[in-house]
């Protein structure tokens, strides 16, 4: 079953990323995104490669990938209630994205080690992979927990 983010964590993530440029409600030049979770734990969502997200002319601008991938990859951990910061964040370009068509994303938890929690996210056009990511994340539940006992 598809479900979006509702009730309680759908609140707790509005609050946590308000404004947040890739998914904030609070942002009107931002990029709008939405995801979606899957019953295997994958998030999935769509952007449309609208023209003012270019670099070079017709084609979208590198790091508004990134974006899109990392912020896929986030949401895959914020579904599980892990609210978490990027550590280290690795892409493959595989194919230039033209401006003017939809971005499929979909991202999944690979592996966690303690704390620290390794993503892969994946972007399609067409049904064809035009770019990939591999990153890792830290939990920020632990830190806050240890910053509230100094």
């Amino acid at each position: 079953m598809n479900e979006m983010l509702t009730g309680q964590k759908r609140q707790g993530e509005v609050n946590l990323h308000r404004n947040c440029f890739a998914c904030g409600s609070n942002v009107g030049i931002g990029l709008g995104l939405k995801f979606y979770k899957n019953e295997d734990g994958a998030v999935f969502g769509s952007f449309f490669a609208d023209s003012k997200f270019e670099g070079y002319s017709g084609i979208i601008h590198g790091g508004i990938i990134a974006t899109l991938l990392d912020s896929a990859m986030t949401h895959c951990l914020l579904m599980k209630d892990i609210p978490a910061l990027t550590g280290r964040l690795s892409i493959k370009y595989s194919t230039p994205i033209r401006t003017g068509t939809v971005v499929k994303l979909e991202a999944r938890i690979v592996d966690q080690v303690h704390e620290m929690f390794i993503l892969q996210g994946k972007a399609w056009v067409d049904g064809k992979k035009v770019a990939s990511a591999e990153a890792k994340y830290r939990s920020m539940k632990r830190r806050g927990n240890q910053e509230a006992k100094k």
